[in-house]
């Protein structure tokens, strides 16, 4: 059984993030750890290394429609590199009992900020 609900996270996952744009880490992570079981470090963990692929493949598919714009690209790249290797550190130090509202609380933000429009300006 947990291998047909591990089966339809990454499907789910890979169809958003394809079509939504979404790093998978928004279904996988939730999935992993509600469904599953996976506790919150493995799960984000996990869910990277999914994201990686599902990342080099969707780039891809984007590039040849001609939506990827390689000079952002090039900016946001090694700050993002720098930063989840730090991210990761300091998910570490934190216990999962505390990581795991962290995280839905910045879902929940997202959520909001997305069906708004628009990040509030000061």
């Amino acid at each position: 059984m947990s291998i047909a609900i591990g089966i339809g996270i990454g499907l789910l996952a890979g169809v958003l993030a394809g079509m939504l744009g979404v790093g998978g880490g928004v279904i996988l992570v939730p999935g992993m750890v509600l469904l599953l079981g996976v506790e919150q470090h493995t799960a984000q963990g996990v869910s990277l290394a999914v994201i990686t692929l599902m990342a080099l493949v969707g780039t891809f598919t984007h590039y040849r429609q001609e939506n990827v714009r390689l000079r952002v690209a090039l900016w946001i790249i090694p700050a993002a590199v720098i930063f989840s290797f730090l991210g990761g550190l300091v998910a570490d130090t934190i216990d999962a009992s505390l990581l795991r509202p962290i995280f839905g609380a910045l879902l929940i933000v997202t959520g909001i900020v997305m069906v708004l429009g628009r990040w509030p300006r000061r």
